[in-house]
């Protein structure tokens, strides 16, 4: 309706229907929120280094950082289940091997049995342990020729242990035994102390190879005890 005093003045109708949420920008559902570089989303870039993203998105249509990130994560967690595996194994199986391997573990393999038939020519024992005497220059100071696997130990003299000599136990009738008496069935100790021996006359102790005994072998008079 025209407008009295103004010429050509019309009525206008402005807009009332306007939505201002319209104007806005659409809010995506799922927002990208880079992730935090932690050290297990580090060793899984690690251990996929050999995956590129490009390799992923191209072969394996994981075309989303997430998504690649998430395979990346299964890969570590099947790489640490095989690495536990791995060392329960190891501590199951390959432990003792390692820590006492087979050259120097005490098996029947690796012990010469005393005055046994089939123990190597020139290995006798001295105190428990295999010594060779295919050098030695003893044979002067013996009518006999030492067998293999004999046990020579009667023909030496063995020092008292320093806990031997105590008040409390010198006056033992075992510390004060003396082994190498002329009736000792052995003539005395005719090769002299243990210690001297391997100097004496040439013997080669044979490391890591005791001398084994079997309980034929244990005569009247003596025990075992813990295996010795």
């Amino acid at each position: 309706m025209p407008v009295r005093g103004e010429r050509g003045a019309t009525l206008r109708r402005g807009r009332t229907m306007v939505r201002n949420d319209r104007m806005q920008a659409v809010t995506p559902m799922i927002k990208k929120e880079k992730r935090e570089l932690t050290a297990w989303v580090i060793y899984s870039k690690i251990i996929t280094f050999w995956a590129p993203g490009i390799l992923l998105a191209k072969l394996g249509g994981l075309t989303e950082p997430g998504m690649q990130q998430a395979w990346r994560e299964k890969i570590a967690l099947v790489s640490l289940i095989v690495l536990v595996c791995g060392a329960v194994v190891y501590l199951t199986i390959f432990l003792t091997m390692t820590f006492c391997p087979q050259s120097v573990a005490k098996s029947q393999s690796n012990i010469f049995e005393v005055d046994d038939s089939n123990t190597v020519s020139g290995v006798v024992g001295i105190n428990g342990q295999a010594y060779n005497t295919t050098s030695a220059n003893w044979f002067s100071r013996l009518s006999f020729t030492p067998t293999a696997g004999q046990d020579m130990t009667p023909y030496f003299s063995v020092d008292i242990p320093t806990a031997c000599k105590s008040s409390k136990l010198k006056n033992f009738r075992a510390v004060q035994f003396d082994v190498c008496t002329a009736n000792n069935g052995n003539g005395g100790c005719l090769l002299g102390n243990s210690k001297d021996a391997q100097k004496n006359y040439n013997l080669k102790p044979i490391e890591g190879t005791p001398i084994g005994y079997d309980w034929s072998d244990v005569k009247p008079g003596y025990f075992v005890v813990n295996g010795h």
